[in-house]
């Protein structure tokens, strides 16, 4: 992908896909702290596509749309979405981190 040279923080976009072409799908399962799961997975992919294309990439670069069901869907949320007065969504990574330290407080365990 590399970087657009009249704004570093951007990646280059691709173009979007014409009408009969494939469009990519990232869809995220739910299933309370089990979110955890995926956002491990997710952060470890965005951790190869930096390596390849560089420290601003981010999963949203690559897919057409992302989507979940319950927490999968604040997860996608999460890797679209641009955080507040920035224009690129907050890294996989911080995901994960998320569920690490919030994950408890907000799925309790069943007793």
């Amino acid at each position: 992908m590399g970087t657009n040279s009249s704004n570093a923080e951007l990646p280059r976009r691709l173009p979007p896909p014409k009408m009969g072409e494939r469009i990519t799908v990232l869809s995220i399962d739910g299933g309370g702290i089990r979110g955890l799961i995926p956002s491990v997975i997710i952060a470890s992919l965005e951790k190869k596509l930096r390596e390849l294309d560089g420290p601003n990439a981010r999963i949203a670069d690559y897919f057409d749309l992302i989507a979940g069901t319950s927490t999968g869907a604040l997860i996608a949320t999460m890797l679209a979405i641009p955080e507040k007065g920035k224009k690129r969504p907050i890294a996989a990574e911080e995901i994960k981190k998320f569920y690490v330290d919030n994950g408890p407080k907000i799925f309790p365990p069943i007793k």
